[in-house]
């Protein structure tokens, strides 16, 4: 991110247009769109996430908004109207725009793609653990010793509970290969 992250971080909700497009496209954009590498979008998630908190604490016991959610939810369009909005807004302005129903669904949802990215990035890097893992047993039975190839034939034929026990103890070769 540049060194001003706050000034790029307002830039960047601006481009979002979250109002415009709806959350589903706005974090489609941040995510294909947008030019930031992954941890600069979690960067930005996370000051979103940051500025709602300051807004959920400085105007919590002022607002007159009947539900936790409607709360939130005003509070993350307050964000997502961008700096003007959120430097500008009152505990009145939050009730106002709860009142009038001038929020939308919550631009938190923007974000949720984030999450999804981070799961399946999770997912494809303990499958290629798996894969290597694997990779590195096969080259054990073809080309091990006598130690190395009884011990894979112990995995292989152990129960569950026995397999964890043997990933205890050779986790380089089957931590991946269990549960």
């Amino acid at each position: 991110m540049m060194k001003d992250k706050n000034k790029e971080f307002w830039k960047v909700i601006n481009m979002m247009d979250f109002n415009g497009r709806g959350y589903q496209a706005a974090g489609r954009w941040l995510v294909e769109d947008s030019g930031l590498t992954f941890n600069e979008i979690k960067e930005i998630r996370n000051m979103a996430t940051r500025k709602v908190n300051v807004l959920y604490k400085k105007f919590i016991n002022d607002v007159r908004i009947g539900s936790d959610d409607g709360f939130s939810d005003v509070t993350w369009q307050t964000v997502a109207n961008g700096f003007q909005s959120f430097h500008s807004c009152t505990a009145e302005s939050l009730t106002e725009m709860y009142d009038e129903n001038r929020y939308t669904e919550s631009f938190a949802y923007a974000f949720y793609i984030v999450d999804e990215i981070e799961e399946e990035q999770f997912a494809a890097n303990q499958f290629l653990k798996r894969e290597r893992a694997m990779k590195r047993i096969e080259e054990m039975r073809r080309f091990g010793g006598g130690f190395d190839q009884k011990l894979i034939a112990a995995f292989e034929h152990a129960d569950n509970g026995n397999k964890r026990k043997l990933a205890v103890g050779f986790p380089e070769l089957f931590e991946h290969l269990v549960d």
